[in-house]
């Protein structure tokens, strides 16, 4: 769960809170935004640039632009932290778009549609041509079927 904090074009500030059980989602990135996360409750697992660690209340943790990453709660705990997203860019847009689509349970070519349009927001980091190709195909399908 997201909760607007503060939005900015500086900056777009969350509460957000991983359920427990949460899956690890696919690594991503942020070609043109930095992140900074202040755990407040309970245990996040991160992978960031292949390094996993636990994060745990007071923990903190900076993502620099255009690094590999995911994060997930696997406890049975729900996990809450302060996430700072700079610049804001569409990031509160993005992750409307996500919701609409269904989430983490979206359909793969509407997700890609959402993914085609905030291209300066998130990429997935996949190996090689295989994001790039994959979401401009499965997004433009997904375009097409008015997604």
């Amino acid at each position: 769960m997201l909760t607007v904090v503060r939005s900015s074009a500086e900056e777009l500030v969350l509460d957000a809170t991983w359920s427990p059980g949460t899956p690890a989602p696919p690594p991503h990135l942020h070609p043109r935004q930095a992140e900074h996360f202040l755990m407040l409750e309970g245990e996040l697992t991160v992978d960031v640039d292949g390094t996993v660690r636990v994060l745990s209340a007071g923990d903190t943790l900076d993502i620099p632009v255009a690094t590999r990453h995911r994060m997930w709660n696997p406890s049975t705990v729900p996990a809450r932290a302060t996430w700072t997203t700079t610049p804001a860019l569409r990031t509160e847009e993005l992750f409307r778009a996500l919701a609409e689509v269904g989430g983490r349970r979206a359909n793969p070519v509407a997700a890609a549609a959402v993914l085609m349009r905030h291209r300066d927001e998130i990429r997935l980091a996949l190996p090689g041509p295989v994001e790039p190709v994959a979401v401009h195909t499965l997004g433009t399908v997904g375009r097409i079927l008015g997604r």
